[in-house]
């Protein structure tokens, strides 16, 4: 297809996510048609910087040759299999790499594809902790205020920006919001709901979505100890900051 036909094709048969559509036909779109390093080529040879790193999922670049080769390597043995009741080689090797450098106490690695569906995994798992434990009451989280931890959900239930998050409002599950980088109101919140709470969701570092928000220093140790002090798990949400991102 050319250029043009592509972009007709793609305005009568795409939806694309976080996109406003109406005003996504009305505009040419870039068509990315190959990419090396951190340079993304369109269907007419133009060159753009890739400033997101494909929304922080090529953080090495594209076209990596190392990573090229070990996608084709393993092509040529198996393209997928389950982890139900399953393993393989490349998933316990990765996963012995990753707890090596974890900090002490992070000992296993549960896989997940995407952010979204991370952040949801992570909140699940709270929520199973206690109800193993025997506190069914324990159902709550604490999130920040402008946070946003994915698209699934439970994800959207502990985000706070509004964009994302009233639409779905029907859907969703009830939090009490902190304010960001304010440890004595997580403080007041921990006090009158600990018994409550399954965990308190961060990102920590910086919360991307809502511009970059940088916490002051000392928050996110602060929190942790709140969370210690009250006996809630503490989630932290490293899809933007994980491994020195």
């Amino acid at each position: 297809m050319t250029t043009r036909e592509l972009a007709q094709t793609d305005k009568r048969v795409l939806w694309h996510p976080f996109t406003q559509q109406q005003g996504w036909v009305q505009e040419e779109p870039l068509i990315v048609e190959r990419a090396q390093g951190c340079t993304l080529y369109d269907t007419d040879g133009r060159a753009y910087l890739d400033g997101t790193a494909s929304l922080w999922c090529n953080v090495h670049g594209h076209a990596h040759p190392a990573i090229d080769a070990a996608v084709r390597e393993q092509l040529e043995r198996v393209a997928h299999t389950t982890m139900l009741g399953l393993s393989h080689p490349p998933a316990i090797e990765l996963a012995q790499r990753l707890v090596d450098i974890a900090p002490p106490g992070l000992s296993r690695v549960f896989y997940s594809d995407n952010g979204s569906t991370a952040a949801e995994v992570a909140l699940k798992m709270a929520f199973q902790y206690w109800r193993q434990r025997g506190e069914h009451g324990r159902n709550g989280f604490i999130c920040l205020r402008d946070a946003y931890h994915g698209d699934t959900i439970g994800s959207v239930s502990v985000g706070g920006i509004d964009l994302f998050h009233s639409n779905f409002g029907p859907l969703l599950f009830e939090t009490w919001q902190a304010e960001p980088g304010d440890a004595e109101h997580m403080a007041a919140l921990l006090r009158e709901h600990a018994g409550e709470l399954a965990a308190v969701i961060v990102e920590p570092l910086v919360q991307g979505a809502a511009g970059m928000l940088t916490h002051p220093d000392g928050y996110l140790r602060a929190v942790r100890e709140l969370c210690d002090e009250h006996g809630v798990l503490l989630i932290c949400d490293e899809v933007a900051t994980g491994f020195g991102r």
